[in-house]
Parts: C-alpha cells; structure tokens; sequence
C-alpha cells in the first residue's frame, strides 16, 4: 500500500454540486470482513438510492455482504479479496473491471483511515473519489474532514451528511423474500417450548480476542432463568463458539434448543421472527437490528460508546467490569414486559426507563 501511495498520481481536490445531474454511476465500498462492519454499510446503501434513485449503484466489500445485500437496491456487488498470496493477482483483476465501468463517483463508506477502501476508490478511475481524510486520503478528490462522531451508527450518518445526502436513517433494513422469512419462521415454530409470543433469542458468542464475550455461567444463569419463568427462549451457537457448544447444552435445561446455523442468510431469517435478541456487542447484534428485532445488547463500558445502536434499536446494558446475569434477565423482562403491555411491535414506542443499563444519551 506504502509502494502504491508512492506511485499514484497525485489528485487535485473537487468541490462538485453532486445533485447537478451529473451523476449516474456510483461505486461504494467497504472492504471489512466482518458481519457487523458489512450491516453498517446498509444506511449508507439506502440513503445513495435515495438520493440517486435513478443512478447505477454498485458496491465493493466481503463475500458476508454478498450474501447479506442478494435484496439490496445495488446493481452489482463485487467481493474484494482477502488472502494472500492470491490477492496479488486477484485485486488487479477486480480494479480493471472497476475501471471499465466509468464511475462518476466512488465513496469509501467505512469512515475510517481504510488502506484497502481508499485503495479500492482510488485506483477505481471515478471521476470524484471521495473518503474520509486521513492517512490515506492521497487516494481521493473529495475528502470529507474529520468528523465528531465516534459512535459507528451517527458517525456514518454525519458522513453521509457532510456529503449532502439526505433521509438518512441511522439503522439499515435487512430485506429477505417471502420465502426465507417463511423458512425461518419454521425454524422456530418446530422448536419446542411457549408459542403464545415470540421467542427470545440468545445468542452466547462474542469476539474473544476482544474480550467481548460474556462468561458462559452467565449465559447459563440467563437462558435457564428465562425457561423457568414459562418464556420461550432458544439460544445460537455461532462458528467462532464451537469450543463452548458442548458444554453449553449440558449447562442448560434440555427443552432448551440450542441452534447452530452455518448459513447467515437463515440465521438471519430465523432471527427476524423473534420477539427480542439477548448477546454481547457482536455481529448478530447489528445484523438482528437490521432485521426490525429488538435487541438487548450487553457492553464493556470501553465499547460501549463506540458500537452501541441507536436507543430505538437496542437497549444496552454495561458495566465498568462486568455485568450480572441477573442485571440482564431484570433487563430482559422489563423489555417484554413493555412489550406485552402496550401490544406494541418490539422496536417502536418509548422504552422502559433504566438510567443504569441504558445509556441513551449516546444518541
């Protein structure tokens, strides 16, 4: 990346009108690898289609976006490559077909200091290349400054907006067909246990190396404390918890299902018919706002700040150390007790007050 900064030509700064007219080809990319990183993009997906509902649009990021965007309002989704050694000869192939299709605009969306977006923009040929400024803004045309945000959710917004878009919203919306939320919903009405409301979610997982995953004894304590209170609750296993997958089932009551869906596309399915998804600041935990579930999010107070959705979204409980499993299953119950009593859909209305667990003066 250092030898191509070198080498790329240098790029006199634009300051173009992007609603004169003049734009009919836009190219987005976000080069991360991550799910959650992939589910952030979506605002910015819906707010160019918005904004240019008549434009090509298409975009540039992981092999679990293309599985994710299959409804998306994109013209074409292209996957960047990852491993190495094959992505010396596979990124010039991607740019090449880049190049033949004239962009008038590509926007690196990631709003960060990305090596691989910036390069992905700049050797792109568009006419405008437009990113965050940074280390590696040498690549654009149009650099937005920095911004104030921290927060991943209003940062992309303030972007976007710092870009002249507008009807932004801060949470994407994940599409599925008719049959794939029908599929899902089959999922969990085979399961056994309360069918008189939706079922609760838990999905015990988290990054480790980010210390973002939960103790397993809490996990435990929460899912069997919600069975024997008669709620329906069904708990994921995800590819990165097969080390706790077997200790897990014996931890928990055995009328408890316990899910393992290789598949992102149907673990999405399924989780977009549940009535509230509990799990640690994770993939899932974007991907099931996406999808219109509410969601309990359990944070390091480090994180919090950073990664936590919108209030409208998700409820997020932290603590300086740690949280308690029964801090989150009071949290939990005030959450489908809310729901319960206003007949309301889990992720409109006024949530329950509880200054302690939800930080909504992030937003």
């Amino acid at each position: 990346m250092t030898a191509i900064g070198w080498l790329s030509r240098g790029n006199e700064d634009v300051n173009p009108d992007l609603h004169g007219g003049s734009i009919k080809n836009i190219l987005l990319v976000r080069a991360n690898f991550r799910i959650g990183n992939a589910i952030l993009a979506l605002p910015a997906i819906a707010g160019f289609r918005k904004n240019f509902p008549d434009a090509r649009i298409d975009y540039v990021g992981s092999p679990v976006s293309n599985l994710l965007f299959q409804n998306q309002p994109l013209d074409h989704h292209y996957v960047a490559p990852r491993r190495f050694p094959r992505v010396l000869w596979q990124y010039p192939g991607l740019i090449r077909r880049l190049r033949a299709n004239q962009y008038d605009l590509a926007v690196d969306i990631s709003c960060s200091s990305s090596s691989v977006g910036s390069f992905v923009v700049g050797l792109s040929g568009a006419r405008i290349r437009a990113g965050l400024a940074g280390k590696w803004d040498h690549f654009f045309n149009l650099k937005i400054p920095k911004l104030r945000e921290s927060n991943k959710y209003r940062k992309l917004k303030e972007f976007l907006t710092a870009m002249h878009l507008e009807q932004i919203d801060y949470v994407g919306s994940l599409e599925f067909s008719a049959a794939e939320k029908i599929e899902g919903l089959r999922k969990l009405e085979s399961l056994p246990g309360e069918k008189s409301r939706k079922p609760v979610g838990v999905f015990v997982g988290g990054r480790k190396l980010r210390r973002k995953r939960w103790p397993l004894e809490n996990f435990t304590k929460l899912i069997n404390g919600l069975h024997q209170r008669g709620i329906g609750v069904v708990t994921f296993l995800g590819p990165e918890e097969n080390d706790i997958g077997d200790l897990l089932r014996a931890s928990l009551n055995p009328s408890i299902p316990v899910i393992f869906e290789p598949s992102v596309r149907k673990f999405a399915a399924i989780v977009s018919n549940l009535g509230l998804l509990i799990c640690c600041d994770s993939g899932p935990m974007h991907l099931a706002c996406a999808a219109g579930v509410r969601v309990l999010a359990i944070f390091q107070k480090v994180d919090v700040a950073r990664w936590s959705p919108p209030p409208a979204a998700a409820r997020t409980v932290y603590g300086a150390d740690s949280v308690s499993a029964a801090a989150v299953l009071d949290a939990a119950l005030e959450e489908l007790s809310f729901a319960d009593s206003t007949n309301e859909s889990p992720t409109t209305g006024p949530r329950p007050s509880s200054p302690k667990a939800d930080p909504s003066v992030l937003f």
